[in-house]
C-alpha cells in the first residue's frame, strides 16, 4: 500500500515514517485500521534513510531518452511493474507536482493525480512585513503556462490483470536469456507503443508474472485549463521537455549534482589539507650529520624528534659532554617513555657550576625559562588576535629581559664564558626565535651590542647547539601547525590554549 503522506516518491526517511500512523488494510479492503507508530531511531534512522533513498537512483538506465519521451506526452495509457516505475519515474518528477491522493475502502488501488509543473501554484507563505527579516532572491515563475493534468493508479500485487489495466508497455523478460531487444531502436513517431513491442531488458522476472506485483499506470485526464480538454480528450502539454527541465531537474539530476559537489568539496578539503605543512620526523642539515655520526648501538640512547625543543636540550648536553650515545629518531607524539635529565648525566662535562650558591642560581632561572618564557612563547605564537599578539610579543620581552637582568654581564653565556645549564634550558627557543617567531609574527633581531644580543650570538654559534640544528625550513613546516592553531595540534598547544602549566 502507498504511503498516505508520500504517495510520489520512490523512498521516504525511515524516521519519517516513524514520527506517522501507517494505514494498513486487512484483506477485503472494508476497512482502515491505524497502526501506531515504532519508537524513532533518532539521527541514524535518518542516515540510514538517505543510503536507501540514494541506492534506488539509477542514473543511466536502459531506454531512458524513450521513456522520458514517453512519460512526458502520455499519447497512450502507460503501464509499468513496480521495478520500471521505480527506476524511470525519478527521471520525470521534475515535469509534474502532485496535488492530491485519492483512497478507496474497497478498491486495491491508489489514485494519485498531478499537474503539470508550469501550471504553477500560488505561495503557501505570506509574505512577511518585517523590515529586518532577510529575504529570499527569487522571480516568480509565470503561472498557467499548460494545464496537463494525470493520474498515477497504484495497483496492490496482484491486483491488476492485463485485461483490467492492459499489457506492459514494455514487457519484462529475463536477462538471463541471451537474446533480447534493445531499446536503442524505438520508433517514438506512431506515439502507440503496443504490448508487445518492446521488451523490459532491465530487471530480471523474479515471478511468474509481473501482475503478481505492484502495477502503475499512468495517464493524462481532463484538466481544467485551455489545453486542459481537446474534442473530449485530454490535451498535450503547450511545452516542451526541454522547457520543464529548464524549470526544475529530476530528482536523479539533482543527487547527481549533489554527489558532484561532494566530491568536490572531499577534493578541495583533501587539496587544502596536503598544502598543510607538517611537522618533519628526519633530521636535516648539521643535526642530519650529527644523527648519522650517533646511528650505531650504544646502552645510552636518546630517543629524539628533530624539531622538539625539550629533546634538543637532551641533545645539546649529550654533544657539550662528548658522551657517547645512540640517537633514534621517533615520532613526538608516539615517542618512548625514556628520555634522559640533563641534571643526571654525572660524566663528561660539567654543566652546573661548582658552588651551591650558583647552582641555586642556575635552577632558578632555568625554573623562570619553564614557568614564564616557554608559556609565553607557545602563546605569542598560537594567538590569532592581532591585539593579543601584541601584549604576548610585551610580555616575551620582558620575561626575556629578566633572564637577561639575572646572567653574568660580561658573559656571552648565562654564567660567563662557558655554556651552562641554564643556557642549554633556554637555547631551543632562543633558535626558535628567528627561525618560527620571525617569519610568524615579526620577531625583531637583537640589538647589535646588547647582552641580550651576547647570548643569541653565543648560543647560535655554539658547537653542541649547531651540530643539533636542521635548515630552517624544518622549523618553518613544523611549526605552521602552532602558528595557525589547528585543533589538537600537540598536548602542549591545548594546554596553552585552556590556561594552563607545561604538561
Amino acid at each position: 500500500m502507498a504511503d498516505p503522506w508520500n504517495p510520489f516518491p520512490i523512498c521516504i526517511s525511515k524516521a519519517f515514517y516513524q514520527q506517522r500512523s501507517t494505514f494498513v488494510k486487512p484483506q477485503g479492503f472494508d476497512q482502515v485500521q491505524i497502526q501506531e507508530p515504532e519508537p524513532t531511531a533518532g539521527k541514524d534512522a535518518d542516515a540510514d534513510a538517505g543510503q536507501d533513498c540514494h541506492a534506488n537512483l539509477v542514473p543511466d538506465p536502459p531506454g531512458l531518452a524513450a521513456w522520458r519521451h514517453r512519460l512526458f506526452h502520455l499519447d497512450e495509457t502507460v503501464v509499468m511493474t513496480e521495478d520500471q516505475y521505480k527506476t524511470y519515474w525519478p527521471h520525470v518528477d521534475n515535469i509534474y507536482s502532485h496535488r492530491s491522493t485519492q483512497r478507496y475502502k474497497r478498491k486495491p488501488f491508489v489514485s494519485h493525480y498531478m499537474d503539470c509543473r508550469l501550471k504553477g501554484r500560488p505561495s503557501g507563505t505570506p509574505k512577511s512585513d518585517d523590515p529586518f527579516k532577510k529575504k529570499r532572491k527569487r522571480v516568480a515563475r509565470e503561472r498557467d503556462l499548460c494545464d496537463v493534468k494525470i493520474r498515477v493508479t497504484e495497483y496492490e500485487p496482484g491486483a491488476a490483470t492485463p485485461e483490467a489495466v492492459g499489457h506492459l508497455t514494455e514487457q519484462v523478460i529475463n536477462t538471463s536469456s541471451s537474446n533480447h531487444a534493445g531499446l536503442d531502436s524505438l520508433d517514438l513517431g506512431t506515439g502507440g507503443l503496443g504490448p508487445q513491442s518492446q521488451q523490459w531488458p532491465f530487471a530480471p522476472m523474479m515471478n511468474p508474472s509481473p501482475y503478481h506485483g505492484k502495477i502503475f499506470t499512468i495517464q493524462r485526464v481532463n484538466g481544467n485549463g485551455a489545453n486542459g480538454k481537446v474534442d473530449g480528450h485530454p490535451g498535450p502539454h503547450r511545452h516542451t521537455l526541454q522547457d520543464s527541465d529548464r524549470i526544475k531537474k529530476s530528482s536523479v539530476e539533482r543527487w547527481m549534482r549533489e554527489q558532484e559537489k561532494a566530491k568536490k568539496r572531499s577534493h578541495e578539503s583533501q587539496t587544502k589539507q596536503d598544502d598543510k605543512k607538517s611537522y618533519h620526523t628526519k633530521a636535516t642539515g648539521k643535526a642530519l650529520e650529527t644523527v648519522k655520526k650517533h646511528s650505531s648501538d650504544n646502552d645510552l640512547k636518546l630517543f629524539g624528534s628533530c624539531f622538539c625543543p625539550f629533546v634538543q636540550r637532551v641533545w645539546i648536553s649529550l654533544e657539550h659532554k662528548k658522551i657517547p650515545y645512540q640517537y633514534i629518531e621517533v615520532d613526538p607524539y608516539k615517542k618512548p617513555q625514556s628520555l634522559l635529565e640533563l641534571e643526571d648525566l654525572n660524566v663528561g662535562r660539567a654543566l652546573m657550576p661548582p658552588d651551591a650558591k650558583s647552582r641555586a642560581h642556575s635552577r632558578l632561572w632555568s625554573d623562570h625559562v619553564n614557568r614564564h618564557v616557554i608559556p609565553v612563547f607557545y602563546r605569542f605564537l598560537q594567538e590569532q588576535d592581532p591585539e593579543k599578539q601584541i601584549e604576548h610579543a610585551s610580555e616575551l620581552k620582558n620575561q626575556i629581559s629578566k633572564l637577561v637582568d639575572a646572567a653574568d654581564p660580561v658573559g656571552p653565556f648565562f654564567l660567563g664564558s662557558e655554556i651552562s645549564y641554564v643556557d642549554i634550558q633556554v637555547a631551543p627557543w632562543i633558535v626558535r626565535l628567528n627561525r618560527v617567531l620571525k617569519p610568524y609574527r615579526s620577531w625583531p633581531d637583537p640589538e647589535p651590542g646588547s647582552r641580550w644580543g651576547k647570548l643569541v650570538d653565543a648560543i647560535e654559534k655554539n658547537d653542541s647547539v649547531q651540530a643539533t640544528l636542521s635548515t630552517e625550513d624544518l622549523y618553518l613546516d613544523s611549526y605552521q601547525r602552532y602558528a595557525e592553531n589547528r585543533p589538537n595540534t600537540s598536548q602542549l598547544a591545548n594546554a596553552v590554549n585552556s590556561g594552563r602549566g607545561l604538561p
